[in-house]
């Protein structure tokens, strides 16, 4: 199953629990976002345990993504 993604016009986007959109067209843009993620979850876990928890949230999102992306390319 695919992940939910913004809109079916534009299927490359997938939407995070708390809105936040990822532009996800390849595996490579994809992995940006994940790298970007895992440091933002670094930096909150700390002092923001359920702002950590939305970005690993998304982070599940994301890997969804990627593995939709490698069976079907």
């Amino acid at each position: 199953m695919a992940p939910k993604t913004v809109s079916t016009d534009d299927a490359t986007v997938v939407a995070g629990h708390r809105g936040t959109r990822y532009d996800c067209p390849d595996l490579a843009a994809l992995d940006r976002h994940l790298v970007a993620l895992t440091a933002r979850i670094r930096q909150a876990a700390p002092q923001f345990p359920s702002l950590a928890r939305a970005f690993r949230d998304d982070v599940d999102l994301l890997l969804d993504r990627r593995r939709w992306l490698e069976l079907t390319t």
